[in-house]
């Protein structure tokens, strides 16, 4: 019996079938349990909860200068024979001022009522046929702004009364049918 193989039965025993130890596996299953109870009693400690999260925001649009509000320019037709035939322009054109520059884009437009008119719609005249197809508008919109900011002028900062051009309503029929 001297010459049989000695096995040892404890060490065939601690390993399991992956051949890690049973040890090893009790060890990382205990740093697992920890970390999750050290984790949740962090956050029962730290905030209570899912509570009651409120932020006071004292912001009056009514009130704020620097709020932007719209103003109607001009709604009208206009005629563009661009492509050899005539269209008519169903147009409505409204700016974006800053409530404190209201009072003077408001002066403007009842004193300057027929040149406003005039500069649009040559604007809308001289239009390319594509220009005013486009679907997100972006040439007569640029066209337009720079007119508005011109004629409005510029506040007591140095900045263009006119923030942005909107145009609601720009649709083309033929007139000569």
């Amino acid at each position: 019996m001297a010459d049989e193989p000695t096995t040892d039965t404890a060490a065939a025993d601690e390993k399991p079938a992956g051949g890690m130890p049973k040890k090893l596996l009790a060890i990382v299953a205990g740093i697992m349990v920890l970390e999750v109870a050290a984790v949740g009693a962090f956050l029962l400690l730290s905030g209570g909860g899912a509570g009651e999260a409120s932020a006071a925001v004292e912001y009056d649009p009514e009130t704020d200068p620097d709020a932007l509000i719209e103003m109607q320019v001009i709604a009208d037709r206009f005629q563009n024979m661009h492509t050899g035939r005539v269209w008519q322009w169903d147009t409505e054109l409204f700016v974006q001022v800053k409530r404190k520059n209201e009072a003077a884009v408001q002066k403007t437009l009842e004193g300057r009522t027929a040149e406003i008119a005039s500069g649009v719609g040559e604007i809308i005249r001289k239009a390319t046929h594509t220009q005013l197809r486009e679907p997100e508008l972006r040439s007569i919109k640029r066209k337009l702004l720079a007119y508005c900011q011109e004629l409005f002028g510029t506040d007591a900062e140095g900045q263009p009364r006119v923030e942005t051009v909107l145009i609601p309503r720009l649709r083309g029929a033929p007139a000569d049918f």
